[in-house]
């Protein structure tokens, strides 16, 4: 049984990295979603972001391709981190489950 459990604290010691990664990259990667507004006939690319009850609006640039597509695959690379994060936290808690109680 020992075998058995040295590797489930293993993987639990594995996944708290992981989700330790995945915090760190959610952390670096923009929050939000891209706004376009126009002012005086240009258009600028804003972060639109909740803080609080309030909707915060975070100026990026001006409107260019470039701009746009390297932040959409930014946000996207985000929302891919949350959802793997969300994966790693529920399997902490199945292995958390499992030792609790049996460790020497």
């Amino acid at each position: 049984m020992s075998v058995i459990m040295g590797i489930m604290e293993e993987e639990l010691k594995r996944l708290e990295e992981l989700s330790s990664f995945y915090r760190q990259k959610i952390s670096d990667m923009p929050k939000g979603s891209i706004s376009i507004k126009e002012r005086a006939g240009k258009k600028y690319i804003y972060l639109a972001r909740r803080e609080d009850k309030k909707v915060v609006f975070e100026y990026v640039g001006k409107d260019s391709p470039e701009i746009r597509n390297s932040l959409l695959k930014k946000i996207e690379q985000r929302k891919e981190y949350q959802s793997k994060l969300k994966q790693v936290q529920s399997n902490l808690k199945e292995v958390r489950k499992a030792l609790r109680g049996k460790r020497a």
